[in-house]
């Protein structure tokens, strides 16, 4: 990982912890013990931090080989890279899906490792070649998670003008083939069962060069490629 990585993450650090430092401060009424506390806490989480984008970012890259990730390789997905980004690219069922693995994921549980199913789609046009946005609102709250729910998904549903990504928490181990094709299977019913139609790798290409945050694997290290 890159230092400017590590200071990025060392300024939300500081965030972090200066109130920490100011509200030590107000109640102890000690320069020095707010300090040292604010002093602790600071090296604490930023060891933390640094130890978790490491173990996260080699998982990144070495979940390539796992077993799973080999199988959709023989099956003609390819791996893609982006300067620090890996992930595989290809299609399925006529869609074309990114696949990664993400340590920081938006997910339903506390656990923010998760393997990302993006798939992406011709976004529902108007007449006047707008994007059908009530459609697209629509549609997305027909697979709205709940957290009410008696049997929550383990996945969540990240809706976008033009894909969908699916983050699947996912513990230690990594996920094998039939878990892969499984909730590959969802993403596809889904598309089918709401009329969004495929769109080819061409086309995702060019939508990212008109804008360089449209269709693309939302995880860290491919936006701190752009900025």
């Amino acid at each position: 990982m890159k230092i400017r990585a590590f200071f990025d993450d060392l300024k939300i650090n500081l965030l972090i912890t200066i109130p920490m430092l100011i509200i030590m401060y107000f109640s102890t009424k000690n320069i020095s013990i707010s300090f040292v506390f604010f002093a602790f806490i600071l090296i604490f989480i930023t060891i933390w931090s640094i130890l978790s984008n490491y173990l996260g970012y080699k998982r990144h890259v070495k979940i390539i080989e796992s077993d799973g990730f080999k199988k959709l390789l023989l099956k003609g997905f390819k791996i893609e890279k982006f300067n620090e980004y890996i992930g595989l690219n290809g299609i399925y069922h006529g869609y074309l899906f990114d696949i990664y693995y993400n340590w920081n994921a938006t997910t339903n549980s506390k656990n923010t490792r998760a393997i990302v199913f993006n798939i992406y789609f011709e976004t529902p046009k108007l007449n006047n070649k707008e994007t059908d946005h009530n459609l697209m609102i629509k549609i997305s709250e027909k697979y709205k998670n709940s957290y009410f729910s008696l049997l929550p998904k383990k996945y969540l549903l990240c809706w976008r003008e033009g894909n969908i990504l699916m983050n699947n928490t996912i513990g230690l181990k990594n996920p094998n083939y039939d878990f892969i094709i499984q909730r590959m299977d969802v993403l596809v019913e889904l598309m089918k069962n709401e009329n969004l139609k495929p769109i080819d790798k061409e086309s995702i290409d060019k939508l990212r060069k008109e804008n360089k945050f449209a269709c693309i694997p939302e995880i860290e290290i491919y936006y701190k490629n752009i900025y």
